[in-house]
């Protein structure tokens, strides 16, 4: 297929002898699309994930407009607007037996009806931003996902990670294999782990074991500066989210406009309530 031959064309050989493309040094119309690399505060992996994958969404649409975008969503606030929305503390439902992706559809729902809150040097305060898009893929082949993200499209997903030492200890060039050590038994798997992948590759060249590279929310110190590399294998695929997301409108500030009055990307730009109200003056009921 045609992607294929696509997928291939971008590959950059590593000193390893792995071929592999990533958006960590690759470009957009000239533009970097990725996120920054944080730290989550207790278990908000998804929240992290889908905050990293929103704003890679939104710079790739700037960045197709031949724009920039600092934008960064508030992990914080999402878990408030999730525990509020479900009624629960998100530090009690590892102890209830709710289904495994109730947070991923709740996120997507809050980002899709409410928008999230989120920061830019563009505008003062927060304002919430939406997603205008997203595709829940299930059963994607290696390829359909390598090609969303040679896109720029940022894909979600997650794997079995749980107490593993391989995992916590993974080196800059290591490639992620989930596996128990029989001889350790705080070594189990307690949940899955959320990420943004970011990238692929072939292990040892172009007709390698193909794996994926992912942005983790363990800081900078995780792996390599803060990304890591997964078998695709191992990854569970019966469940990826793709982003799609508008960069919303910049008021000048000189204009003396807030632009915490922007409208969100899928709302009505001709919004003009007061012309309306009075346009419908004198109608018959």
């Amino acid at each position: 297929m045609a992607f294929q031959a696509q997928l291939q064309s971008v590959l950059v050989p590593q000193p390893n002898g792995n071929v592999e493309f990533s958006w960590i040094n690759a470009r957009y119309n000239g533009k970097s699309i990725l996120a920054e690399v944080h730290a989550l505060e207790g278990n908000t992996c998804v929240f992290e994930a889908f905050c990293s994958g929103a704003a890679m969404a939104v710079q790739k649409d700037a960045a197709s407009n031949h724009k920039t975008s600092d934008i960064r969503f508030n992990v914080r606030s999402l878990v408030m607007d999730y525990e509020s929305h479900t009624s629960r503390t998100l530090a009690k439902e590892s102890n209830s037996q709710l289904p495994s992706d109730l947070r991923e559809k709740t996120v997507i729902q809050l980002f899709q009806k409410n928008g999230v809150l989120a920061s830019s040097a563009s505008w003062e305060g927060e304002q919430r931003i939406k997603l205008t898009r997203y595709l829940h893929s299930r059963l994607p082949q290696f390829d359909k996902i390598a090609d969303f993200i040679r896109q720029g499209k940022p894909i979600m997903g997650s794997y079995s990670s749980g107490y593993s030492r391989l995992f916590r200890t993974l080196g800059p060039n290591d490639i992620y294999n989930f596996a128990l050590d029989p001889s350790n038994p705080n070594d189990r798997v307690e949940a899955s782990h959320f990420v943004l992948f970011v990238g692929y590759g072939f292990e040892g060249g172009s007709s390698g074991k193909p794996y994926l590279i992912f942005l983790n929310s363990h800081g900078v110190e995780f792996g390599d500066n803060g990304f890591g590399r997964i078998y695709f294998d191992v990854i569970y695929r019966n469940s990826f989210y793709v982003l799609t997301a508008v960069a919303p409108p910049v008021v000048p500030k000189e204009c003396g406009t807030s632009t915490s009055a922007a409208k969100f990307p899928d709302e009505d730009p001709d919004d003009r309530p007061t012309q309306r109200r009075r346009l419908n003056t004198g109608r018959d009921n």
